[in-house]
């Protein structure tokens, strides 16, 4: 079985998505049940809608790259905008926009542009047994928030933060990692301000301490903080670690014991930046490899992009 590339942005989703639909052997089913079927989503009309959302947000990742000569690579990623739009889906066959990817060198495109931003915008790489099983424990904590005997209006609090996680997890092949972490950021932000309002029986209560240290967890995993920075901090995640859902529940714990001796949501977030061992499983540099660009360009314009 291929291993996933270990980043996480929409570049890389669209490239894998798209490497999967070229590779199916019926072109001649519908593009919209092709392309369905390598996001593994429902064949439902209203679930396109997110292949293109990810194709918006490959374009936006694309012009945030700062390498000179890049529009050279933009300029074929528009082309692939373009048939997208002129074409319908649904009355359109696969065989029309496989055509155009393969012969425009669409995925070495997408692969080289995914590279490049990954080397300047890194962010953690979730595999599906993760997600999975986060979804399975965020429902656990819907569950007994709902069962609980916290006061009403904290209840609604949690609840409402508990689904944007869940959202975000269903949402993960449209806007991976950084949906998550915005989701969590979003989250914890939240709580640090209404902290002060919590009763204190509330703050006593088991189910509310299991529900904060989740949610810290998983801030500091996908967002790691400063004291200088704790609510505004940016996605800092080098390298190539896949953490595993152990990890992540071995950190809730130690984050566990932290709150148990720090009074603050805030004070919690700098004693637990360093509680993941982030190592690379791999160990690869930041420069990508260059990929070469579709063969009907006559120029080279590798030579250019090679040295940023």
């Amino acid at each position: 079985m291929q291993q996933p590339n270990p980043q996480s942005n929409a570049l890389r989703r669209l490239e894998g998505i798209l490497d999967e639909a070229v590779a199916y052997e019926n072109k001649k089913q519908p593009a919209g049940t092709v392309l369905l079927k390598a996001m593994k989503l429902n064949q439902q009309p209203e679930n396109i809608v997110g292949f293109y959302e990810l194709l918006g947000k490959a374009k936006e990742e694309s012009l945030r790259i700062n390498k000179p000569k890049i529009s050279r690579y933009i300029s074929t990623l528009d082309e692939l905008h373009q048939i997208f739009i002129l074409h319908h889906v649904w009355t359109t066959e696969w065989n029309t926009f496989s055509s155009h990817i393969e012969s425009r060198g669409i995925l070495n495109t997408l692969d080289a542009l995914a590279d490049f931003f990954h080397a300047q915008d890194p962010l953690v790489f979730l595999e599906q047994d993760f997600l999975n099983q986060l979804k399975t424990e965020f429902q656990s904590l819907l569950e007994s928030i709902l069962n609980s005997t916290l006061s009403n209006e904290l209840k609604r609090f949690l609840i409402e933060k508990i689904e944007d996680i869940l959202t975000a997890i269903r949402r993960y092949h449209i806007d991976g990692t950084e949906g998550l972490a915005k989701a969590a950021q979003s989250l914890v932000s939240d709580l640090v301000m209404t902290e002060y309002k919590i009763k204190d029986a509330d703050k006593k209560n088991s189910v509310y301490n299991k529900a904060k240290t989740w949610f810290l967890g998983i801030l500091v995993l996908f967002v790691p903080t400063s004291p200088y920075d704790i609510i505004g901090a940016a996605p800092d995640i080098y390298g190539f670690w896949i953490p595993k859902f152990e990890e992540l529940v071995a950190g809730q714990k130690k984050i566990e014991q932290i709150a148990c001796e720090t009074p603050t949501i805030q004070g919690i977030l700098e004693k637990s930046a360093n509680v993941f061992d982030r190592q690379p499983q791999k160990n690869i540099t930041g420069s990508a490899e260059l990929k070469a660009l579709p063969a009907s360009k006559e120029e080279d314009s590798t030579e250019d992009v090679d040295n940023p």
